[in-house]
Formats: C-alpha cells, structure tokens, sequence
C-alpha cells in the first residue's frame, strides 16, 4: 500500500453502520423468522484515501448462534474496534461476526489499493485460481401449507438453480412438504436443513425422498448425536451451526458426524479464515459449500469469494440480491445466464455501498477514532 522505506499509511476512524433492510419474503427456519435484515456494516478509513467495507451478519436474536445484532453492536464498538485502532488484536471470547466485520473491511481495503480481488487473493492463498461463476442452490423457507412451498420451489427452479434445499422441522407439515416437492420434481436435487431439530423418526419418512444431503440434524454441540443420526440414513449429513473453526471440523471428522461441511465465512471469522476452513475439510476428505446468512451485497461478495474456491464442490446458498431485497445496498448481485452467481471481480470485496441506499436503511451510525 505504501512505497519502500514509506511509513504505513494509519487507520484514524472505524464507522459502524446499522441497517435494518426488509426482505422480499419472510425467511423461516427451525431456529426462528426473519423479515427485515438487521445487522452492521463496517468501514476502515485509512489516512491515504484507501477504505474498505465488511459485514457483521449475525441475526436479529441469538436463535441460529449466541451472536445477535445489538450484542454485536456493542462488542465491536467497545472491544473489537478500539482495539483495531490502537493497533493489536482483539482481545475477545467468540463473537466470530463481529470481527468478521473488521477483518473484512481492513482486507477489503488493502486489497482496493494492491487493485487485487479477495477472490483472487483467497484461490492464489490455496495455490489455485478462483471460479468466475459459481452454481447456486436456492434456499426454501417454511411456509404454512404445502402449496406455499411448491410455489416458491417452482419460482426457484425457473430460475435455473442447481439444487433446491428447504427449511424444515420434524412437524408434519414439513416433512409432507418435502415429500410433494419430490413428487413434483422427481429429478430436482432437492436437500433438506433442520437448523438442529431433526429426530429419528422424521429422518426415517425423510428416507425414500433420494435427498442431497440433510443438512445440521442435531444441535450444534451435539456432534455424537449427529454421528447417530447420520448412521440412520443413506443421505450425507451436512453440517452448519455445529462447524465453527478448525477444531470443530476436526472433532466432527473424528466421530463420523458429517460428509459435507457449510462454511459460513461469516460465522467463521471471515473469508480468509473461511477459505483456510475450506482446504482443511477438502484434505479430510468431505464435500464443501458455502451457506448464506441473509447478507447485503456487502457480506454476499465476501462470501462469493469463499464459494468461487474450486474446492467447494457443491451448489452455494448464495443467491442473487434481488432474491432477498427489493433494494440492496450495494447494486445487486447477480447471476448469469445459466443461473449461477457471479464473482465480484473489482478491486478487494469488488462492491461497494451505494449512498443514498445506505441512508434509506441506516438507523445507527458510529465513527470511532483512536
């Protein structure tokens, strides 16, 4: 960023930024409902010129993990960015998003001046080059009957994804749900995600429907429970909540919890530390995709640098902005015209916020200086 012998250019100022962006649908899973997406964006301004953006996408509640919006608001200003700005690392016991925030906004901004993508960055990191395009799977929220999910399911598969993976609980309604799904579209590769709710028994109805993968059965924590459940049935065991860094991973290869791994970079601390996430399951030998968390623009282009690594070998939950809001705050994401997501290819996360976007939905702004 700077000339040889140059002193490095300094970081005067974080701004925090809390949008509260209403989604197209309300999204409904076993751990709760999300209708508006409420959550931080963060920006590094360094002294040059040079800034950079990043997203902590924790949800509204502590329902999916222990982070949620309005704890992460005051961990990041009282702990993690004060931090950043007197120069050493955070001091702080999980909180995964929130620094992700950080993190990404600093790499955004130095990777904008070495006019490099984090794309290119993460792949060339693995001694590979990244995926300019990447197949998508489209997530299906819960609905109240089962006509409600089929439409949304024929609406995703006229969009030319690769898979479809539906939110589901063991009530009845779900499962039935599930089951007209594959009645319906008998080739579709169709997956399930119980968020940490399923049982034997809706496992066992679940048998005959030829699934994907059935994605996070047991609690997070619950990593032998799950190496039971994945023993009932003949569909891999994907997990999600129950994979947070390099540790879980390798106690899950250990006890046979799971054959496929949802890296979250978000959850996961970051892209970098995604990506590093992403070798580490493909040299154990699993199966890899990287999972949405309802991102902006922002926090989805940090993502889709993590899916374009070639070592995810199944369809990302990544979809196109306009999937999820009616206006982002950055120009929408996209696919292309066989319906996979497009890398951002610009210098660092290769998006930015547009202004008068970010004032429709900002209700909190923060500047924090040394």
């Amino acid at each position: 960023m700077s000339g040889s012998g140059a002193a490095p250019p300094q970081l005067p100022a974080v701004e925090l930024v809390r949008v509260q962006v209403p989604l197209r649908h309300e999204h409904r899973a076993g751990h709760g409902r999300e209708a508006v997406r409420d959550l931080i964006l963060g920006c590094t301004r360094f002294d040059d010129g040079t800034g950079g953006w990043g997203e902590c996408s924790a949800l509204a509640r502590p329902t999916y993990t222990s982070e949620h919006t309005a704890g992460a608001w005051l961990v990041l200003r009282d702990e993690i960015v004060p931090a950043v700005l007197a120069g050493r690392a955070p001091q702080v016991v999980g909180h995964p998003m929130a620094t992700a925030a950080v993190l990404t906004a600093l790499s955004d901004a130095v990777l904008r001046a070495a006019d490099r993508s984090l794309a290119t960055d993460l792949a060339e990191g693995l001694g590979t080059n990244p995926l300019t395009a990447v197949q998508t799977c489209a997530v299906v929220s819960r609905a109240d009957d089962t006509d409600g999910v089929l439409a949304a399911v024929e609406e995703r598969v006229g969009e030319r994804v690769g898979m479809v993976k539906l939110k589901v609980t063991p009530e009845r309604r779900d499962l039935a749900a599930v089951g007209a799904g594959r009645e319906a579209w008998p080739d579709l590769a169709l997956a399930v995600d119980f968020n940490g709710t399923a049982d034997a028994e809706a496992l066992h109805q679940l048998a005959r429907l030829h699934l994907e993968y059935v994605e996070q059965p047991a609690p997070a924590d619950e990593l032998v429970r799950s190496a039971h459940l994945a023993s009932l049935i003949e569909a891999p065991v994907a997990l999600d909540e129950s994979i947070t860094g390099p540790g879980s991973l390798d106690a899950a290869v250990a006890l046979g919890a799971g054959s496929i791994v949802n890296v979250k970079p978000a959850r996961c601390g970051g892209p970098h530390a995604a990506a590093a996430l992403v070798g580490r399951a493909r040299n154990a030998g699993l199966d890899v995709f990287v999972g949405g968390m309802l991102e902006t623009g922002i926090g989805r282009a940090a993502a889709l640098a993590v899916a374009a690594l070639p070592g995810c070998t199944l369809p990302t939950d990544l979809g196109p902005s306009l999937a999820y809001f009616d206006q982002d705050v950055t120009a929408p994401l996209v696919t292309d015209p066989s319906g996979r997501m497009v890398v951002p290819s610009g210098p660092g996360l290769g998006v930015d916020p547009v202004p008068a976007h970010l004032d429709a939905v900002g209700v909190d702004r923060l500047v924090l200086e040394p």
